[in-house]
């Protein structure tokens, strides 16, 4: 009986992730490079070593991210971070939201065109998933994270 509750128990661990919220368990690498193939860009995107990501955005305590950004000629990035818990991950996606503002107050002055592009970013949360999109193709982004979560 034992045996037979603990294999219960770990079969439960196992299907559920991100502090008891069933979410499908995300591979962000392969999530993000999707989103750079799959969605329109104007820029190259590139993707950005993971020690220059807190210096972008303020978001602390992520188990994982990945950031694509493109040449500076455009606001357009994909960023996705993977969070500990779904608490985690709500205030990671305040944070998100609040570097996302920061940009449209940078872009204001020197590249007004980049800021409706800013405006209609994809910025969501998926139980611990963070996901940031800033591209002219948002319902494509939209479309495909809701795919996948």
């Amino acid at each position: 009986m034992k045996k037979q509750t603990l294999a219960v128990l770990l079969a439960a661990l196992l299907f559920t992730s991100c502090s008891g919220t069933k979410v499908k368990d995300v591979d962000i690498d392969a999530l993000a490079e999707s989103i750079v193939t799959t969605v329109s860009f104007d820029d190259e995107l590139e993707m950005i070593d993971d020690s220059m990501i807190s210096m972008l955005y303020d978001i602390d305590g992520y188990v994982d991210a990945v950031l694509y950004k493109g040449s500076g000629a455009t606001a357009e990035e994909v960023a996705v971070f993977k969070m500990e818990t779904d608490a985690d991950a709500k205030t990671a996606c305040e944070e998100a939201k609040a570097h996302i503002q920061s940009q449209i107050a940078a872009y204001e002055s020197y590249m007004p065109d980049e800021v409706v592009r800013l405006e209609d970013a994809v910025v969501r949360q998926d139980g611990c998933y963070v996901s940031v999109v800033v591209s002219a193709d948002s319902e494509t982004a939209e479309k495909l994270l809701g795919d996948t979560f």
